[in-house]
């Protein structure tokens, strides 16, 4: 299967998609020159959802669009994220871009508007290319974009890896699967600052749980990282 650790087991080829009753994929529909930039999860049904956010005064347009949908009954079913223009600093344009892009996503996946959840990550002060962006979402379905690894690639800004795993562990009896997917290697400061990690579970959690729990593995982990708020070393 994996990795044994003390509580858990590292699903061997493991990723975001490795719980059960989601899908990811990625594809490359002009952001980029070459590049993968468009990537999507999806859930079979509505999720139980929470998130953490950058203390960064300037949140980008997608991360306020975002932080609506979750608010409304703390449910996500899909998510799409661009990456090459960060729509971030991009005034009332960027913000109704931002709403433009979660109807236009949750039209393509047959989901109420408020269960789509939208993230961009690149240059900031740019606009997105509506079009464009609409091009790629209209071919989300395309069985030839489906995988993992793609929805990893095509989040990536400056970092070369795609960074996924998955575990197994077994709560009250059940054996449960977590996956997640990051991007990011160094604009995590200040609290997440440019960095993306998105996470999913096939446990049964109530949403309360789920937020309380998420803030304080953030405070543990990410946040408790400095890479471009740190030392000289000479």
């Amino acid at each position: 299967m994996g990795d044994q650790q003390e509580y858990f087991t590292i699903i061997k080829n493991g990723n975001i998609a490795s719980a059960k009753g989601y899908h990811a994929g990625g594809l490359h529909c002009g952001l980029r020159k070459k590049k993968l930039d468009l990537g999507w999860v999806y859930s079979e049904v509505p999720a139980q959802a929470a998130g953490v956010y950058t203390t960064n005064a300037f949140q980008a347009a997608p991360l306020k669009v975002t932080q609506e949908s979750i608010a409304k009954e703390n449910k996500i079913q899909a998510v799409i994220v661009n990456s090459a223009i960060a729509n971030a600093c991009t005034g009332e344009q960027g913000l109704q871009d931002a709403y433009d892009m979660r109807k236009l996503f949750a039209e393509t996946m047959g989901i109420e508007e408020h269960l789509a959840a939208v993230a961009s990550t690149g240059l900031i002060g740019e606009l997105l290319p509506m079009d464009t962006l609409q091009n790629g979402i209209n071919q989300v379905h395309d069985q030839a974009h489906v995988g993992a690894e793609k929805f990893e690639t095509a989040i990536l800004t400056t970092d070369t890896k795609g960074k996924g795993i998955a575990i197994e562990l077994e709560i009250d009896g059940q054996t449960v699967t977590i996956g997640g997917a990051a991007k990011g290697s160094g604009m995590i400061h200040p609290n997440m600052a440019t960095m993306l990690g998105f996470v999913t579970t096939d446990a049964n959690v109530s949403a309360e749980y789920l937020s309380d729990t998420l803030r304080a593995i953030t405070n543990k982990s990410f946040n408790m990282i400095t890479v471009d708020g740190g030392y000289e070393y000479k």
